[in-house]
């Protein structure tokens, strides 16, 4: 199911352009194309170039979206929104595999990893589970 997704490599701001044959990804990209391919949600801003150098941007992008998708329980399909504070400082998407969930995620330096629940939460101060299948028009108006 994500064994495509696993032999990615990270690259700030990648959207899963491939090089030399291999998919980069940042966690933001490697979560729109999951969410797209895989489940086939409607598609989600990609926020163009949002580094995670620059938080205030990312912080920004994070606001104006997260108040369209409200937050709850893991469940197959949500983002998982790591916190500091009020910046999101990385992403994830919460998968269901063989009847567990866990977060599909990627960081610099490391290949793709889907973490149980439970260890993607250990690894992070703050986790919020947003759910997006209910965005108004307008706020999906600037997908793409």
């Amino acid at each position: 199911m994500i064994d495509t997704y696993l032999t990615a490599r990270y690259r700030d701001g990648a959207r899963g352009e491939a090089v030399d044959g291999v998919r980069e990804f940042d966690c933001w990209g490697l979560t729109l194309a999951v969410r797209a391919e895989l489940l086939g949600l409607a598609p989600l801003p990609d926020f163009g170039l949002v580094s995670r150098l620059s938080l205030r941007e990312s912080a920004r992008a994070y606001q104006r979206y997260a108040e369209h998708m409200p937050a709850g329980p893991p469940a197959h399909g949500a983002i998982a929104a790591v916190l500091s504070a009020h910046l999101c400082t990385h992403v994830g998407l919460v998968l269901e595999i063989d009847g567990r969930l866990g977060v599909l995620e990627i960081n610099p330096g490391e290949p793709p990893r889907w973490l149980p629940i439970l260890d993607f939460e250990r690894c992070y101060y703050r986790v919020m589970y947003h759910h997006d299948r209910d965005l108004p028009e307008q706020v999906l108006a600037g997908a793409g």
